[in-house]
């Protein structure tokens, strides 16, 4: 984070010109080669929305937008700067804009190790209705409370509550014994390891190093973590 400090010191020696350079480079940026360097598939904010490229007339074009966490208004210097640039969704992009937060930076600071997915049982009818469970999101960070603030997970993470339903009740079909069945029939066949098996039987990445590579695997993983499916 010293390179920021420093970096806005330099800001105010910046000429017109000076800065319209940062802007040109970085309009020069092939984004899509960018992302896709980066390896994830899913906003790095949000882990909600797919970031894939495509290709269009034989050229690499990308769905997600590159936030600059420290916006290029007031940093123009920080425009091309690698550091500063995140594969985000347009909601999440937009919902951030040019706000000087104290949001966690997705490069040096994990949301996933400083906030935890938690299910809350409001009755007994949750293994069958979204109405009998809710969903939390739990965090003593401050960084970490203005990113679920900020990106307003909260609320559209309870637009997923079918996906925790389906945990739930996988958590009643999928006991100990049944998952050591099928890894005796499909071991090396249908899927490699333990790990596969739980990522195919839960829908999402499980390990805290590729929660970034499909939506929802944050959610996915914390919450069947607490039902003891992991």
């Amino acid at each position: 984070m010293i390179l920021f400090i420093d970096a806005n010191k330099i800001y105010t020696q910046l000429s017109t010109i000076e800065k319209d350079y940062f802007f040109t480079l970085y309009s020069r940026l092939k984004k899509a080669d960018f992302i896709k360097k980066i390896g994830v598939s899913s906003c790095l904010y949000c882990n909600r929305n797919y970031i894939f490229n495509f290709t269009k007339n034989n050229q690499e074009n990308a769905t997600a937008q590159l936030d600059h966490f420290f916006d290029k208004s007031t940093y123009p210097y920080l425009a091309i700067c690698l550091y500063n640039l995140i594969p985000s969704c347009s909601t999440c992009n937009q919902r951030k804009s040019s706000k000087k937060v104290d949001i966690l930076h997705p490069y040096y600071e994990s949301f996933d190790n400083k906030a935890k997915f938690d299910l809350k049982i409001k009755d007994s009818s949750f293994y069958h209705s979204l109405k009998g469970f809710q969903i939390d999101i739990n965090t003593e960070d401050k960084q970490a409370e203005k990113s679920i603030e900020v990106f307003n997970l909260k609320q559209l993470y309870d637009n997923h509550k079918d996906i925790v339903l389906e945990l739930i009740q996988k958590n009643a079909i999928y006991n100990e014994s049944y998952l050591d069945e099928l890894m005796t029939q499909y071991e090396g066949t249908l899927f490699k390891n333990k790990e596969d098996l739980q990522r195919l039987v839960l829908g999402g990445y499980i390990s805290d190093d590729e929660i970034g590579k499909r939506p929802l695997s944050k959610l996915i993983k914390d919450i069947s973590q607490e039902l003891g499916l992991l």
